[in-house]
């Protein structure tokens, strides 16, 4: 920075601050009422965006803004890398007889076909570790234990999988056993039971009831199940993977949404994170977990704007906001492995970096508090805030579009997140 341009800058700060008084509560107003519209989750996910935001460090040295602009394409890139590999790994074993569809229920819970034919790694002789790259979540699977196999054998399998899982760091323990029963049948077998209490002796334990079609079977199965008093987390899940015609109706898929919301919630909290990504059946996870990213980064911006900067200096948030893109991208488990998701950030930066997006919208904020060209603290949330809420939108979009196989193109991408943060803006000042 030039020496006259710093002293022009030095100048706006301290003419800033003596507006601070007076301004502070109208700007700070709209940003609070910001925060209400994108949703009470943000609220509550503020505190927990402070705490990631301690952990995270400083976002805003001179060497990270330089990075940010010099390239931000670049910077989101790294940035992304850096927070996939902070979400860990969740880990889970599924077990179940043969014919109790656990491959099926498997892809149809996580956004990529981990039991497919061929890719299993042995880990024991009936125990396989299933993983995807790019997708934290690793399944210990069975390839089908038959009903005259050796009980003792197969337990001691199971057993040793998670005891020698133990041994390591959190994120590669076994941390869940989801148990499969074909809700046809119509009794509970010694089998199932000697092994559902084994594994609970180890790990928290879901009976997922496979194959509900029959309400009335499943019922009566659930009598059986409840007389055997089997040490299972919550009653057993109904559900059915993949929709089903029956007698010329067409039964959807049920129940998956119920499995992945208890997992989520009995995993260790340092691997819910790694699920939320993995699982694609609850978007509205990603979008809670997403939030405290966002949260986060408000907080950031925040005390970036604590000492109010010029708008011209706007640059100075960039790190902090690509990185909450990063984050957000990482959170949804979208596709950035063409670099789309980059290309979006380049497209929000001018001049080669030098400028940035939200500098050019905030310009739309400063028109409502007259006489000022600084951006505070309240102002730096709250724009922050709004971008963190379009993107989160745009993911949600992608994901959409992904399941109906109608792609958004490039174009449209940021036509879209540009749209949608006008949008959040607007609902933030009540209009």
């Amino acid at each position: 920075m030039s020496s006259n341009r710093r002293e022009r800058v030095e100048r706006a700060i301290t003419a800033g601050r003596k507006k601070l008084a007076q301004g502070a509560k109208d700007v700070s107003s709209m940003a609070t009422s910001g925060a209400e519209e994108v949703g009470k989750q943000l609220a509550r996910a503020r505190v927990a965006g402070e705490k990631a935001m301690a952990q995270r460090g400083p976002w805003t040295t001179r060497g990270e803004k330089d990075k940010a602009a010099a390239d931000p394409a670049d910077y989101f890139n790294g940035e992304y890398e850096r927070q996939v590999q902070q979400l860990g790994r969740a880990n889970i074993l599924i077990s179940g007889q043969t014919g109790v569809g656990k491959s099926t229920l498997i892809n149809s819970v996580f956004r990529a076909r981990l039991a497919a034919e061929g890719i299993g790694k042995p880990v024991t002789k009936h125990v396989q570790r299933y993983q995807v790259e790019g997708v934290p979540v690793t399944i210990y699977d069975t390839p089908g234990i038959e009903l005259g196999q050796s009980k003792k054998e197969v337990i001691r399998e199971y057993r040793k999988t998670i005891k020698d899982s133990l041994g390591r760091p959190l994120d590669e323990h076994v941390h869940i056993a989801w148990y499969c029963m074909s809700a046809e049948t119509p009794r509970v077998q010694d089998y199932d039971v000697d092994v559902v209490k084994a594994l609970a002796e180890e790990v928290p334990v879901l009976l997922v009831l496979t194959q509900c079609v029959d309400g009335e079977r499943a019922d009566a199965l659930e009598t059986v199940i409840a007389a055997e008093n089997l040490p299972i987390h919550g009653p057993p899940l109904r559900t059915l993977a993949r929709e089903r015609r029956v007698a010329g109706h067409t039964i959807p898929p049920t129940g998956l949404e119920d499995l992945v919301e208890r997992t989520h919630d009995i995993l260790p909290e340092a691997v819910r994170r790694a699920f939320t990504n993995a699982q694609g059946v609850v978007i509205r996870l990603k979008v809670r977990h997403a939030r405290v990213v966002v949260g986060a980064a408000g907080a950031a911006a925040g005390t970036v704007g604590a000492v109010p900067i010029p708008v011209s200096d706007a640059v100075v948030l960039m790190p902090i906001q690509v990185g909450m893109l990063a984050g957000i991208s990482a959170m949804f488990g979208v596709d950035v492995t063409r670099g789309r998701i980059a290309d979006l950030v380049r497209g929000l930066a001018k001049s080669g970096g030098t400028e940035w997006a939200g500098k050019a919208l905030v310009q739309t904020l400063l028109k409502v508090v007259p006489g000022t060209e600084l951006i505070n603290a309240a102002v730096a949330t709250a724009i922050t805030l709004a971008l963190g809420e379009a993107h989160i939108q745009l993911c949600k979009e992608l994901l959409h579009r992904q399941s109906s196989d109608a792609p958004i193109t490039d174009g449209e991408m940021l036509s879209f997140l540009l749209d949608a943060y006008q949008r959040a803006w607007r609902a933030g000042r009540g209009r």
